[in-house]
């Protein structure tokens, strides 16, 4: 019987059913917090399979109606987001001609924190940091400023990557996939090394999933080098 409770917490008794209520809740409710919209989208779409099952546990209509619509929801965004993913108009490059550029100074001021969190070293002062000397570009999804790769060019067709960042909410790889399939043919010639480090295991993961080799460490400092 579905009535029949588990355990007992402090003299409540815990039934097997309300256990898959809480399931539901901490997925959704976890979900909401997600700035990756695909992310967001799997997760509460799996809560909502759970209350499904939850509701006809317990024999409730409004339940199970709510969740058949974010089920259905859910579904039809991410068969969106999938259909886009080979929908390659979607991106554009800018290319930035100065660090004086009024897009790049927003984009840096408003993600500024956030770029220092995968590269803990970025110092954001345009006109003596991290990118006061480096060429800089823009992904643009649906003409949307996503990510900012900014690098610099050394010897023997080597390209130094100081800065690839991505926005919270585009954090799908497609971004990268586009510059690294596509541009990176427009900034280096074939057979030029990309070299880039980590310093937080994250970033070291995103290069490694974009085909970076480990070359080397100093501390916790991480080199990478790839070659289009």
């Amino acid at each position: 019987m579905i009535t029949d409770h588990l355990f007992t917490i402090a003299g409540i008794s815990i039934k097997f059913y309300e256990i898959i209520g809480v399931i539901g809740t901490l997925m959704v409710s976890v979900s909401l917090c997600m700035k990756n919209i695909k992310g967001l989208r799997v997760l509460n779409l799996a809560g909502s399979v759970i209350f499904i099952v939850y509701s006809l546990l317990i024999n409730s209509l409004s339940v199970l109606l709510l969740n058949c619509f974010a089920v259905a929801v859910n579904g039809y965004y991410l068969l969106r987001i999938q259909s886009e993913a080979s929908n390659t108009d979607l991106f554009d490059m800018l290319f930035i001609d100065s660090v004086e550029d009024n897009i790049l100074r927003r984009f840096v001021r408003f993600h500024g924190e956030d770029i220092t969190r995968f590269n803990p070293s970025f110092n954001p002062d345009l006109t003596s940091g991290t990118l006061a000397a480096a060429e800089c570009c823009l992904v643009l999804r649906e003409t949307t400023p996503v990510s900012l790769t900014a690098y610099k060019r050394g010897e023997n067709n080597e390209i130094t990557i100081l800065v690839d960042y991505v926005i919270p909410s585009f954090r799908d790889f497609r971004n990268a996939r586009f510059f690294f399939s596509g541009i990176a043919n427009r900034i280096a010639s074939s057979g030029s090394v990309f070299l880039a480090r980590s310093e937080v295991p994250a970033h070291a993961n995103y290069l490694k999933r974009m085909g970076f080799i480990e070359t080397g460490r100093e501390g916790q400092t991480v080199f990478f080098r790839k070659v289009i």
